[in-house]
């Protein structure tokens, strides 16, 4: 039976009751409507961060939470998440428990993201307000979503048409002190009984940073220009079509000075733009077949890298480096859920993607007079596809759940056009590999569950890491095309439930890797500046211990009061075993693996009325000093312990008009500190204010 749109929203309002604090069984039937009213604004739209799944460890950031930071970008979301560390400023890699690039997958409403830069997708081209919420699972995932789940998934979920009956629209201003950040997005959409659509733009613009006691982090200029097109359809109860198309035009922006280690090197990327389109189709027959979804998306990419080096002496620029980095794929996704027995659920699927990517660089010698026209990769590439199969068992008392899959990928990687005199051909290399996992679930005592899992994953090269020159956060990065597969064994257990108004989250987690990828300092590279190149480490062990906390007080000192508490602690260490006995020796240290770092929020709320809100919050975050191997002749240098301190506050009105301000205050102290693995510190203080109203 079809739905109208209306009764969809009346049908999410009866279940409100159910996510709020407290119990409302006594209140009268007016001021139960307004608290309804005001928690849909307020407390139902900031969910706890940790998400109940009892199977393994999750953060859900929500879109509340998002504008409450006033994130410049995704790396801003998800820096709050225990396990992902940010690196740098708007431009920075993504890793979870030590581990990225190639081995982290981030999707787009389940489709593959990727990217031409070393560390893969960085979503600085993701405007994160059409953004409904930001997902963050971890643990192997490799069976059911493809290679690169190695360490977890990152999915963003986009806004959908379907929010409210009629015309809506939505409009935002920001503004960042430290770099004169500006921004302004507006969006507007209609949805009726079957069809919603929705269109929105943005533009943002941002000069150079600083870096703490008012020093310069000179180059790190940025802007952006967004435009999104999304369109909805519900042909009946059981069919839904969704489709999006968005533009993303970045540039220019810059590395900041000395990110390589010198200061005669400058970086910047005249262009970074990028085109997206991806359609979903679901169908929901309520038999046997519990879902099946197809999904298809196609991207291209187009990005402009300009190197510019100076002499020392005289200061004059000497030497410049241009490179256009093109490249596209597309891929699909098939999946079906179905339960042929009670208690029984069985998904399986096929996934791929077909990447190509260019880099035509063209080199200039300013004091020789010369210049030089090099394709260095042309139709350099991957082809990834996968056949997948999981099915989980649930005891008829709930309380044991036992999940097995399977996986069968094939991998082909094409190095395209030969620069080699002595070679006719480009070098291809595939594999044909197997992925496995196995978990069980156990509800230890009501609300409390213990999980563990065993995951076998396999991980090809591609052709970034084999074929072509780039840049990280802290230096220029070299493909080696004599790279091989690697391959992995995680274990990974937990416990994690409710404890009165908390919820806790603790995971343990051990990565043992064979022929491990690594990004490891070029000593003797010839090259100006860091420079960094990919070697395969016979024998590598990543282990680490997460603790997430959630606690919620309802009523405190007042009626309308809330106080909400997220902290987390996380341990990570990574080791290369080269030539060690066992899997357990002691090492020498990996690159990658952030130290020991805690994060602490407390934020009161206050409902000052039916339609008027308050809140008030302070952070703290904590990194440990470390020793790890780096570019330095004597073989390493300490990343120095730093503590951040911020605040937070706003106010929301909803009247005829709703709208909302909010200010983010970061780093108060303004000191001067080293995000992990740069070279280069991180914004000193900066305060930013957020401007939204919804009509």
């Amino acid at each position: 039976m079809r739905l109208s749109i209306s009764s969809r929203f009346a049908r999410i309002a009866a279940l409100l009751p159910l996510f709020l604090p407290g119990s409302f069984s006594n209140l009268p039937a007016q001021r139960l409507k307004d608290t309804l009213r005001i928690a849909a604004v307020e407390v139902v739209k900031e969910p706890p961060r940790i998400t109940f799944t009892q199977s393994y460890s999750a953060t859900s950031i929500s879109e509340a939470v998002m504008e409450e930071k006033i994130a410049t970008s995704l790396i801003d979301v998800l820096e709050q998440v225990p396990g992902i560390t940010k690196r740098g400023e708007y431009h920075s890699p993504i890793a979870l428990r030590g581990l990225g690039g190639k081995r982290l997958l981030i999707t787009k409403d389940g489709n593959r993201r990727m990217g031409n830069f070393s560390g893969g997708f960085m979503g600085q081209g993701v405007n994160i307000y059409e953004l409904a919420k930001v997902e963050v699972i971890k643990g192997p995932a490799s069976v059911k979503y493809g290679p690169g789940a190695i360490t977890g998934i990152i999915n963003m979920e986009s806004k959908k048409p379907f929010l409210k009956p009629g015309w809506h629209g939505r409009a935002q201003a920001s503004y960042g002190a430290n770099n004169s950040e500006l921004s302004g997005l507006g969006s507007i959409a209609r949805a009726s009984l079957d069809h919603a659509f929705s269109v929105s733009a943005r533009y943002r613009k941002a000069t150079d940073f600083y870096y703490g006691k008012h020093v310069q982090a000179q180059n790190s200029e940025f802007t952006d220009r967004d435009v999104r097109a999304a369109y909805a359809w519900e042909g009946n109860s059981s069919i839904m079509v969704d489709a999006e198309a968005e533009a993303h035009l970045g540039g220019p922006w810059g590395r900041p000075l000395g990110f390589n280690g010198t200061k005669y090197m400058r970086m910047y990327n005249q262009h970074d733009n990028s085109w997206h389109s991806s359609a979903t189709i679901r169908w929901t027959p309520e038999q046997r077949i519990d879902r099946m979804e197809l999904s298809a998306y196609y991207d291209r990419e187009y990005r402009r890298q300009i190197k510019d080096s100076y002499d020392v002496g005289s200061g004059l620029l000497s030497y410049r480096e241009d490179v256009r980095y093109n490249s596209y794929y597309g891929g699909w996704r098939t999946m079906s859920v179905w339960k042929p027995r009670t208690g029984w659920e069985v998904s399986a699927g096929t996934d791929g993607v077909y990447y190509r990517i260019e880099s035509p660089t063209e080199y200039a010698d300013y004091f020789l007079s010369a210049t030089v026209s090099n394709r260095v990769s042309k139709d350099a590439g991957v082809f990834l596809s996968g056949i997948f199969a999981e099915s989980e068992y649930k005891s008829p008392d709930d309380k044991l759940k036992i999940r097995l899959g399977l996986r069968t990928d094939y991998s082909r990687i094409n190095e395209g056009e030969v620069h080699d005199t002595a070679r006719l051909t480009g070098r291809q290399s595939s594999v044909l590999a197997w992925n496995g996992t196995s978990g069980v679930v156990y509800q230890v005592a009501p609300g409390l569950f213990a999980s563990a899992q065993v995951a076998r994953s396999c991980r090809m090269p591609d052709a970034s890491e084999m074929f072509v020159i780039t840049s990280g956060s802290d230096g220029v990065i070299h493909g080696n095309p004599r790279l091989d597969p690697e391959y992995g064994l995680n274990l990974d257990a937990g416990l994690r439930g409710l404890w009165g108004i908390a919820t806790f989250d603790l995971s343990l987690f051990c990565n043992f890797l064979h022929s491990f990828i690594s990004l490891e300092y070029w000593q003797n590279s010839g090259h100006k500046g860091v420079n960094y190149t990919y070697l395969n480490i016979d024998k590598s062990r990543i282990l680490g211990a997460e603790l997430s906390l959630s606690a919620r007080w309802a009523d405190l000192f007042g009626a309308r009061n809330r106080i909400i508490y997220n902290g987390a602690f996380v341990y990570t260490r990574g080791d290369k075993l080269t030539g060690t006995s066992g899997w357990f020796s002691v090492g020498v240290p990996l690159r990658t693996i952030p130290p020991f770092n805690f994060n602490q929020e407390l934020t009161f709320r206050r409902i000052i009325s039916s339609s008027q809100s308050f809140y008030a919050g302070v952070d703290v975050r904590y990194y440990t000093a470390q020793t790890r191997i780096a570019p330095s002749g004597d073989g390493g240098y300490v990343s120095p312990s730093y503590c951040l301190l911020g605040a937070s506050a706003g106010y929301v009105l909803r009247k005829s008009l709703k709208w909302d301000v909010k200010l983010k205050a970061d780093n108060l102290a303004d000191s001067q500190y080293r995000p992990f693995e740069t070279i280069i510190y991180g914004m000193g203080r900066n305060f930013k204010l957020l401007l939204t109203v919804d009509f």
